[in-house]
């Protein structure tokens, strides 16, 4: 072997080496923070950061990136240990890097405001029914106090991450401005956003009136949502073009989360409490409110039968789950699409 053969032929050795440098893959997984999984029956394992996911089989190029198929230089077995190339490796980190990133920043809903109507020396709407020698009365503030506490209690238990706010949760009595104000002082990050529900039992003057509905703002509303102090470096001029943009998404949002609320109570409650549907309004609330934000009507403490479901405990209960449940379908929508947050 000529000495010029002898150099090129170990600086080829010393470049293959580099180029399939190993590293333990436990050692790997626990520097970069994830988990490590392995069957040595099948040769197959994953590691799984964050929630996302890559299996592979050892000593095969194939890896399933959370379902799709990437080619690399296979994870090797060799008695009993897993090493994996140092270019695998890369691509791995990388990918659950890059994940990560998108949930970063994408829009997540940080925060619930739950607004339990009237309280303390507001009863809001009563209803008192006779029925023989007995008398059900039937009061607004303590049914919403009852539903608000039931939707807390499930929001808590299902999203500890997040900030589950009551604007009151005894019988207590805050102005709707401190109401408000309560949702308007919740510190949002960049790509944050807040909801606000309130909870209310109607009446009507024709005791035969019953059901549920759901309010969102009134379309044609108009309010401001932006000044030059949210975004300095903007040009004035622009404003009320930011103004608008926001004033729609934040309707559609509200229609949005009214609808799958709406949706929710009639298959939890809807053959019990007519569905009487989505409706838009300019509730105080409601219109002040610089975030989705819808009213719900549990039903009607003035028509006998509905006040007498609202009595119940058990009932009550229902009507806070099925509200749970269109609050975690919207929060699904929301974040996968990728909504707008409060300016």
């Amino acid at each position: 072997m000529t000495g010029r053969f002898r150099t090129g032929f170990l600086a080829a050795f010393v470049f293959l080496s580099a180029a399939v440098a190993e590293t333990p893959l436990s050692v790997a997984a626990g520097k970069m923070g994830a988990r490590l999984s392995y069957d040595p029956l099948t040769g197959t394992g994953s590691v799984e950061r964050s929630g996302f996911r890559i299996g592979f089989k050892a000593n095969a190029r194939f890896f399933s990136f959370d379902g799709a198929f990437r080619r690399l230089d296979p994870i090797i077995g060799r008695d009993g240990v897993l090493t994996v190339p140092d270019s695998s490796l890369a691509a791995i980190d990388s990918y659950f890097t890059e994940r990560e990133n998108d949930v970063k920043s994408r829009f997540r809903v940080a925060a619930i405001v739950i607004d339990p109507g009237h309280g303390g020396k507001d009863p809001g709407a009563i209803g008192e029914h006779k029925s023989g020698s007995k008398t059900l009365r039937v009061v607004e503030k303590e049914v919403a106090l009852a539903a608000a506490i039931r939707l807390q209690a499930r929001l808590k238990a299902s999203w500890p991450d997040r900030e589950i706010i009551m604007t009151r949760d005894d019988d207590t009595y805050p102005t709707l401005e401190e109401r408000v104000a309560k949702a308007h002082a919740v510190q949002l990050g960049p790509h944050d956003a807040v909801i606000f529900i309130s909870l209310h039992a109607n009446a009507s003057f024709n005791r035969n009136a019953n059901g549920f509905e759901v309010w969102y703002l009134d379309p044609d509303f108009r309010r401001n949502l932006v000044d030059s102090s949210d975004v300095p470096d903007v040009d004035p001029s622009v404003l009320p073009i930011i103004n608008t943009m926001l004033e729609e998404e934040y309707t559609t949002e509200s229609f949005m989360l009214a609808k799958r609320i709406s949706a929710r109570l009639a298959e939890s409650v809807g053959d019990r409490s007519r569905n009487r549907g989505i409706r838009a309004e300019q509730w105080f609330v409601v219109r002040n409110a610089r975030m989705p934000s819808v009213l719900v009507e549990l039903g009607f403490v003035t028509e006998p039968g509905e006040a007498a479901l609202l009595a119940d405990q058990a009932y009550l209960s229902k009507m806070g789950d099925a509200v749970y449940n269109g609050i975690v379908d919207f929060v699904d929508h929301f974040e996968n699409r990728g909504g707008s947050a409060t300016p």
